[in-house]
């Protein structure tokens, strides 16, 4: 029932795609192998037999989605929509592993308003802390505005309500609400570009444990927009401050965390692209005496055009994962991540394309349990109409 129940909410969050034309259907077939579906060093069962060894699976994933754009009629603003429905078939225990996933998006904006609402039910891990898959919901509904771009000072607000529910007995302690709302100040140097200054309140509360709960407090600075003739993108320096309400054994009641955040796309020539992501955050966690750990991550991605049909595309990515806490008899935890992708795509006709690819990850830690290897290959069929 429960699957049933997500599934009805993400068609009902996405119901102006189907009551509206044009609509754009896609379908999409991904067969695949993973040789590490459980993200476990091959030892792992051997030192720990009670939790199992890694194991391999050929992995079917179908999805069904549909997209709708348009302009609401009289005003500047844009309705973009989409809803996906997916199975994902495994040939290892497939009783076990076997999952349905749902998204659904729906977003207004023009060139001062973005609002909208993401919703996502899904069975893969939800970060690189938890190394098996668990059935979770998660909302995301946002609001900003910001004034005119057309004089030289001008200011934003923004409004952010993140909701995560795990359905699983043993992962429901990660339930959690978390509110954002912040201002911002823009000097803006002409339309395109931007230097700004921000600060962000942020409320998070737990479902049962209110040690956990907390308020934080993000200060920002960054430029935005056109940062060079060919490049796009927001760069920033961000500062956290958290202060939580209960102690938990010797953790500090009050951290803070010097980051940052980029995402920047790089247009070489009509045939090249590169773009840039990065970000350095608190994370949330519940592992041992940790109530979070600092996350920075980075990624590289970068496509070359053959001709109209022909694409490549390499994705480089990077991802450490600093622990604040040590816990009698334990080292601190320390993990870092490593994820190369190469993808070759094929252009049949504009509506049907399909890509070829190949995933290795491996994850290092001062953890000997926490390590693992994880290769993956597949084929992608994609259809639009």
């Amino acid at each position: 029932m429960k699957k049933l129940f997500v599934l009805a909410l993400a068609f009902t969050v996405c119901a102006p795609v189907f009551a509206a034309q044009p609509v754009q259907f896609l379908v999409s077939e991904d067969f695949s192998y993973d040789d590490n579906i459980y993200l476990k060093d091959k030892n792992f069962g051997k030192t720990n037999p009670s939790y199992g060894e890694k194991k391999d699976s050929f992995i079917s994933t179908t999805r069904v989605g549909a997209d709708y754009k348009t302009q609401l009629p009289g005003t500047s603003l844009h309705l973009k929509a989409r809803t996906m429905v997916g199975y994902n078939a495994y040939t290892e225990k497939p009783g076990t592993n076997n999952f349905w996933d749902a998204s659904g998006v729906v977003d207004v904006s023009n060139k001062q308003l973005h609002v909208g609402d993401r919703i996502v039910y899904t069975s893969d891990p939800a970060n690189n802390a938890l190394t098996d898959r668990a059935k979770r919901l998660n909302n995301t509904a946002y609001m900003s505005y910001k004034t005119t771009n057309q004089k030289l000072v001008s200011v934003g607000v923004s409004v952010e309500d993140i909701f995560d529910r795990y359905f699983e007995g043993t992962m429901d302690y990660l339930n959690r609400n978390r509110f954002n709302v912040g201002t911002q100040l823009f000097y803006n140097f002409n339309t395109q570009t931007n230097l700004f200054a921000e600060y962000m309140f942020s409320d998070i509360v737990y479902q049962d444990n209110g040690s956990f709960n907390s308020v934080g407090h993000r200060l920002g600075v960054g430029f935005n927009g056109q940062l060079a003739p060919k490049v796009t993108g927001t760069a920033k320096v961000t500062y956290d401050m958290r202060d939580y309400s209960h102690r938990w054994n010797d953790a500090s009641n009050h951290p803070d965390l010097v980051g940052y955040y980029t995402a920047l796309t790089w247009k070489l020539s009509t045939r090249d692209t590169l773009r840039l992501a990065g970000e350095r955050h608190m994370e949330e966690t519940r592992y041992l005496n940790n109530r979070y750990f600092a996350d920075t991550l980075l990624s590289l991605y970068g496509a070359h055009k053959f001709n109209s049909k022909w694409t490549a595309a390499l994705t480089l990515a990077w991802e450490d994962m600093d622990y604040s806490r040590t816990t009698a008899g334990l080292k601190k935890r320390h993990d870092t991540l490593y994820t190369v992708r190469p993808q070759l795509d094929y252009k049949f006709k504009d509506w049907l394309m399909a890509s070829v690819w190949y995933q290795y990850r491996t994850r290092q830690s001062n953890h000997s349990w926490a390590k693992y290897d994880n290769h993956k290959a597949g084929l992608t069929i994609k259809a639009l109409f």
